[in-house]
């Protein structure tokens, strides 16, 4: 095995460059031949050498004079051939050069040409053949037309900045950002501890309940959720000071950072209405914030949030394993994507 001087990643002793991060592999001295076994553990046995017997010392048979052995050229030494691509646990191969791709690497070891998320399928004039699952994530571009489209297979496949093509310039994405796979007719997410998360937008006047902590973005608003904790009393039945907090139940907070929180607003009674030009909290300088966006309300106990026809969508943080369907939308980064499934 060859270990990335990059990444520490171990690869096969025939990669030219690193699975994990496309680095060039070190190679090998020409003057060092490498062991092609292991000594066993209890080393090998010796050759015993032994005196020549009859059968070692019969001559060779005569040559036909009419034979011109000598005239005939020595054949050319012939090299093992080199064993074909064979696809890896994903069933899929590189697109450039052939060679196995591995599920979840960003690179090819072979010619290190980026995966673009997804291992490619096979050439057309390989023999194997790729199964293709009709999942897909499609790039939507500001403009609202489409852009690049990155397959999902029925393996785990890993997207982020390492995976190469348009998502290596998302400042916004990590490296490892989240893990996909398709399985039974959806596309399965999973957060892979991202700096900022993945989001799932919403459904038009479709109410969804949120728990306290949860995350929702609007505009280039990022938003805390959390109810309101009274406290309990004291075990000997002594009050708690604090200022009154009578009628509310809940506040909203910006996130300005990793950690930190900006302004804070308080919910209460039948909740807030938020949006740039109307409702009870007002975003009036961010113009991706349509006049009414969203509201926030409780019902029967349970806090949900509702989006209100906005322009440009409201999203949900994805916080465990989650399921999309043929249509939806996610943000990650500073992309958004489509789901499409055939």
């Amino acid at each position: 095995m060859i270990v990335c001087p990059q990444c520490s990643k171990e690869n096969q002793d025939h990669y030219k460059f690193c699975l994990g991060c496309g680095a060039d592999l070190p190679r090998p001295s020409e003057n060092e031949k490498p062991l092609s076994t292991a000594t066993p553990p209890a080393g090998v046995a010796a050759a015993v050498e032994h005196a020549p017997s009859a059968a070692d010392t019969v001559p060779p048979e005569p040559v036909t004079p009419d034979v011109a052995v000598a005239s005939q050229p020595a054949p050319e030494p012939q090299s093992a051939p080199e064993p074909a691509a064979q696809p890896g646990p994903s069933g899929a191969v590189c697109s450039n050069c052939g060679a196995a791709i591995p599920p979840g690497f960003a690179f090819c070891g072979s010619c290190g040409t980026p995966i673009g998320g997804a291992a490619a399928p096979a050439p057309a004039n390989n023999p194997i053949t790729v199964q293709e699952s009709g999942a897909s994530l499609v790039l939507i571009q500001p403009d609202g037309s489409e852009g690049g489209t990155v397959d999902i297979p029925d393996q785990e496949v890993a997207v982020g900045r390492d995976a190469g093509g348009f998502f290596e310039s998302d400042a916004y994405l990590s490296p490892r950002h989240a893990i996909f796979k398709f399985a039974n007719n959806q596309i399965i997410v999973r957060d892979e501890n991202s700096l900022n998360g993945v989001f799932k937008k919403i459904m038009p006047n479709d109410p969804i309940e949120i728990k306290s902590g949860a995350v929702f973005r609007m505009g280039q608003e990022l938003i805390l959720f959390e109810s309101i904790d009274k406290g309990a009393d004291g075990p000997d039945n002594t009050k708690r000071i604090g200022s009154p907090i009578d009628g509310l139940w809940g506040r909203i907070s910006l996130i300005v950072g990793k950690g930190r929180l900006g302004n804070a607003f308080p919910i209460g009674g039948d909740g807030v209405i938020c949006g740039r030009e109307r409702g009870n909290i007002l975003f009036p300088d961010d113009g991706y914030i349509s006049g009414v966006h969203l509201r926030i309300h409780q019902e029967n106990g349970k806090t949900y949030i509702t989006d209100l026809g906005s322009s440009n969508g409201s999203y949900i943080k994805i916080t465990e394993q989650s399921a999309l369907n043929n249509g939806d939308f996610i943000l990650m980064g500073a992309q958004l994507f489509r789901i499409q499934i055939s």
